[in-house]
């Protein structure tokens, strides 16, 4: 998480912004990997590794669709309203998973699961229909 927000707020600097996209995020996901890797392997030891070929496809789609792709879409919209606006989205991320999730896996809403999915919901709305302070 604190990758990722640093990430997002260096996306709101003059200075990236007039960089190119592509470099910018190629950069960004090369170094957040490398960082990560080596969290992970001094934490948890090497990287496990399973040959069926849907664990595979699901790091492919990890890789490809949920991480390049999503970043793509992501950091113009940082660019565009800022980074604490685009922060908004991880709000609605969750409620959005599990609702595939729902959808897709079979996955069976709880209580608490439904109270916080709306509390997010009543937040986000809340937060993003509030006025801005007088500067």
């Amino acid at each position: 998480m604190l990758s990722a927000s640093s990430a997002n707020i260096l996306q709101a600097l003059p200075r990236v912004q007039q960089a190119p996209l592509v470099s910018v995020m190629c950069w960004s996901m090369i170094t957040g990997t490398a960082g990560n890797a080596v969290w992970a392997w001094a934490t948890s030891g090497p990287p496990a590794w399973d040959p069926r070929p849907a664990y595979l496809a699901g790091i492919i789609y990890l890789g490809v669709a949920a991480s390049a792709v999503a970043f793509m879409l992501y950091y113009p919209l940082i660019r565009r309203i800022g980074a604490a606006r685009a922060a908004y989205s991880g709000v609605i991320i969750p409620v959005i998973a599990m609702a595939l999730s729902t959808l897709f896996e079979g996955y069976r809403w709880t209580p608490t699961a439904m109270a916080g999915g709306g509390l997010a919901l009543i937040g986000l709305v809340l937060a993003l229909s509030a006025r801005s302070p007088a500067r």
